[in-house]
Formats: C-alpha cells, structure tokens, sequence
C-alpha cells in the first residue's frame, strides 16, 4: 500500500515559536529565487607571489600557490594534468579552507562553488545541468548535509526542495504547478520508494540534522501529504553531490 506522509514546511524569514508567517498576496510572492551566475573570485592579486608544484615531471606545475608572505592565499590544482585547472581552493587568515571552486566532469568550467566558515563545509553551489547557470544549493549543518533547493527548470525559481531527515534519505517537495510552494502529493520519500539504504560512514555520528528551515530567502508556509511513487521522482543529480552524503 502506498505510503502517505503529511506534515508542514513552516518557512518564513523571521521563524519563532507562537509567531506566524507573512501572508503573501499572491503566487508570486511565494517564489523564491536565487542567483544563478557562476561568479569566480580570481586567486591571486597584485602584491602576491607566487610558487609552484610539478607532480608529474613534465616541466608545468599542476599546483600553483599564491602567497602573501608566508601566507597561503588560494591554490589551484590540475588534477588531470591536462593544462587546465579543475579545482581552486582559497584560504581564511587563518589558513583554512573558505571556498572551493571545482570542476568535476573537466571541461574547463566550474560546477561547484563551495563555501566554507572557519573550515567546515555551510554551503555548495552546483551546476547539474551543464547550461552555465547554477541549479542546485546545499545546505550543510556542522558539516552535515541538512537540506537542498533546486531550480530544475532553469527559470531561477526554486521549484524543488530536498530535507534529509535520516542522512542520505532525502523527501523531496516539488512544485509543479509553478505558483512557487510545494505541492500536495508530489512529495516523494526517496529511500522508502526506492528501497536505497546509505551506506555508512565511518567515524560520522549518527545524529540527524536539525529540521529544514526552508524560509531564509522567501516566505511559504504549506501542508504536504500523499507520497508519491519514486518513479515519478523529478530528475535531479541524485540523493547527494560529489564529496556529500550518501
């Protein structure tokens, strides 16, 4: 027998206990958009220097630092050795990682952004669909992934929206309609439809994140119910990015 799940997305930009969401006025109120460019930040500036790495002995370095003194500002990697970078990596003052831009399928543009805070992984950035426009957003809670916003059909409005409940089970809302909220019965519980069990991860704890707060960028407040079967499931990069649960 089908499944049914029901329970509330309570989103709003000021969330609290015993306080209620702005009422929007309309359909259009409720969509919720995101910046789609794929901005870099260049690695080095005019008073770095700079060294590097030749891994393979051909006489090119596939690692390049730039240094402010002895300070690493940014790295770039050719993980490939094909010439091109496919992986820059930028440095906080205090020598950890704030921002990875990668380039996972090597055609020499990036399809993630990440964004670190005093190291720890807060937020990823891809492109899934190879169109040059960012689709997909991360959300990571003390390092785990707690909830994801895709724009699946490339209008800059978010029209599906990821929560993870158990690590790597995702329950997927979809807006199908196009008026910006998730839509009674096109929810889908991606492991409970497709019998998927994430594999475990050593050393991880399993507690699970806190619940989603969809509401940082827009204002929804919705009823979900009716799972429905994953084969309907919207396309999507799959249950976790490269690098991410499961």
């Amino acid at each position: 027998m089908k499944s049914s799940l029901t329970f509330f997305l309570l989103a709003t930009l000021t969330l609290g206990c015993g306080k209620k969401a702005t009422e929007t006025k309309s359909a259009a109120d409720a969509r919720q958009r995101r910046e789609t460019k794929i901005k870099l930040e260049a690695c080095a500036d005019s008073g770095s220097s700079s060294d590097g790495i030749d891994a393979n002995g051909d006489g090119k370095p596939e690692i390049v630092r730039a240094l402010k003194g002895t300070a690493e500002l940014c790295r770039t990697v050719d993980l490939n050795f094909d010439g091109r970078v496919d992986r820059t990596v930028f440095y906080d003052a205090q020598g950890k990682e704030r921002r990875v831009e990668s380039d996972f399928d090597r055609d020499g543009l990036v399809d993630e952004i990440a964004t670190y805070e005093a190291g720890v992984i807060r937020l990823k950035s891809r492109m899934t669909t190879m169109d040059g426009k960012l689709d997909t957003w991360e959300f990571f809670e003390n390092g785990v992934l707690a909830r994801t916003e895709r724009d699946e059909n490339g209008d800059g409005i978010i029209d599906q929206w990821w929560e993870y409940p158990t690590r790597g089970c995702p329950l997927i809302h979809v807006d199908e309609n196009g008026d910006g909220r998730p839509d009674p019965g096109a929810s889908i519980d991606y492991c409970k439809e497709t019998g998927y069990t994430p594999p475990p991860v050593p050393g991880e704890a399993e507690a699970a994140p806190s619940p989603a707060d969809f509401g940082k960028e827009g204002e929804r407040v919705e009823e979900l119910s009716n799972v429905k079967d994953a084969a309907e499931a919207p396309k999507s990069a799959g249950p976790a990015s490269e690098g991410s649960a499961p």
